[in-house]
């Protein structure tokens, strides 16, 4: 999804500082809430680590970057790249 990619930008390096500042909130909140490792945004502001799928979600739909129908259809999509996986590892 061309969506998250671009949210996992957001959400990487001196950007993802940025939109903390102006959403007016914070790393601790964030993980609270997105039920997301602190360490893990930690990782993300430092460009230690970037996002991965699943928790750029998580956080990109506590910030109100991305609609539920749009976290829907992205859940969907990976859960039918897990099921053709699954379906050639048999």
């Amino acid at each position: 999804m061309k969506k998250l990619n671009r949210i996992k930008k957001w959400l990487y390096g001196p950007a993802f500082s940025r939109l903390m500042e102006k959403e007016k909130t914070n790393k601790y909140r964030i993980a609270k809430n997105a039920d997301i490792s602190y360490q893990s945004l930690l990782n993300w502001e430092s460009c230690r680590c970037k996002p991965n799928d699943r928790s750029a979600l998580a956080v990109a739909g506590y910030l109100g970057l991305i609609s539920d129908d749009d976290q829907v259809a992205e859940l969907e999509r990976q859960a039918e790249d897990i099921k053709t996986r699954l379906k050639g590892l048999k």
